[in-house]
């Protein structure tokens, strides 16, 4: 790829602060051959002023020219502009591209002929690891779902002794073992809480050990190699992990679950006759929480329910959001190394690296899931 000219757009998604090039590496940008563009106001939000841009070396230019002149737009989420009349055929789109949530905009990509890439769809591999945009925004999340939850307890999370006695430290339990429920272990154990994870995974399984939490086994599940073996088994075990989760929540006063099933609507895995059995003050934080539903019933992001008697239940929404400094800095590497892959010429899908996070390129949906996706709700409808 030839491209030389990177467009950093304003996010426009209600709550959204971050920004995906931060002044700091806009020389970097440069370094690699390319110029930047920066829309108006693009880092205000997380601390960032068109002036430090423009004294990185970028160019502030309005929405229409950055459009017009970028061959690699830059974004956190999908920009909400007309693929038709804004974007065009050969440019490059990358952002946290979630496809399962937009099928029919990934569509209209393809149909423009526009190269789509995912930074939440990087591979499981060692050189992918740079550009895992998904993991760094997961890992803030989870460490946010904690203090999140901590804020709306009833009680603290350590332990405290004083001279009447000891106060039962708060139960914590994390479902799922991924960048997010890793890091929301490491740090409800920093706050001085006792944590117990769910995760089937051999891998994840032995870095929750290795954070010094405990292994809970629901009834009927058996660890397995991966996530395609665990995206089985939430398939296949559905009965049994619901069974399973409404036993184990009851005994738990904090609940976080992270279970990352990418590309996937998230099921239903506690519902709500369960949460309402947890003690009054009990918090659930759901990580999976977006417009199609979370892993607890009822449950939409950004959103606080009450259930039963004073049982709280927050979907999480956007939570890395909100450390937008930090959320941008960790972002912006991200997309740094995207670049640098990119520039080096060659096509995106042929690239070991680039392929699976591919979503559209030349005229074609790339992306399995929402490819079939895509044929069957075509096929119900009987078009062509």
């Amino acid at each position: 790829m030839t491209a030389t000219t990177v467009g950093v757009l304003r996010e426009t998604a209600p709550g959204e602060r971050r920004v995906a090039l931060v002044p700091r590496l806009v020389p970097a940008v440069g370094r690699l051959g390319a110029t930047a563009l920066v829309e108006p106001g693009a880092g205000a939000l997380a601390g960032h002023h068109d002036a430090d841009y423009r004294a990185a070396g970028a160019v502030v230019v309005g929405r229409a020219e950055l459009l017009r002149r970028a061959d690699v737009l830059l974004g956190i989420h999908p920009p909400n502009v007309d693929p038709v009349r804004d974007l065009r055929p050969g440019q490059v789109l990358a952002a946290l591209v979630r496809p399962h949530r937009i099928p029919y905009l990934v569509r209209q990509w393809a149909d423009h002929g526009v190269t789509a890439i995912g930074l939440d769809l990087a591979p499981d591999l060692p050189a992918a690891y740079p550009l895992d945009a998904e993991a760094s925004q997961s890992r803030l999340a989870g460490y946010r779902a904690v203090l999140l939850a901590a804020a709306r307890m009833d009680r603290c999370l350590p332990p405290w002794g004083t001279a009447d006695g000891l106060f039962d430290p708060v139960r914590v339990l994390v479902v799922g073992a991924g960048h997010a429920g890793l890091q929301a272990i490491d740090t409800a154990r920093r706050l001085g809480a006792p944590v117990r994870a769910v995760e089937l995974r051999h891998r994840e399984r032995a870095a929750v050990a290795a954070l010094g939490a405990e292994l809970l086994d629901l009834p009927g599940l058996h660890p397995v190699a991966d996530d395609p073996e665990l995206w089985e088994t939430v398939d296949r075990e559905r009965l049994a992990w619901v069974a399973g989760l409404a036993e184990a929540v009851a005994d738990h006063d904090m609940v976080v679950t992270a279970l990352d099933l990418p590309g996937r609507m998230p099921p239903v895995l506690l519902h709500t006759t369960a949460v309402a059995r947890m003690r009054p003050g009990s918090v659930l934080v759901d990580l999976a929480a977006g417009p199609e539903g979370g892993t607890i019933e009822g449950v939409r992001p950004d959103t606080t329910t009450l259930v039963g008697d004073g049982v709280i239940a927050v979907g999480a929404g956007e939570l890395a959001a909100q450390v937008p400094a930090t959320a941008s800095l960790a972002y912006a590497h991200n997309a740094l190394a995207l670049l640098d892959r990119l520039l080096r010429g060659g096509e995106p899908a042929a690239d070991p690296v680039l392929g699976p996070m591919v979503v559209t390129d030349r005229g074609t949906v790339r992306h399995e899931p929402t490819r079939r996706f895509l044929q069957d709700v075509t096929a119900v409808a009987g078009l062509p």
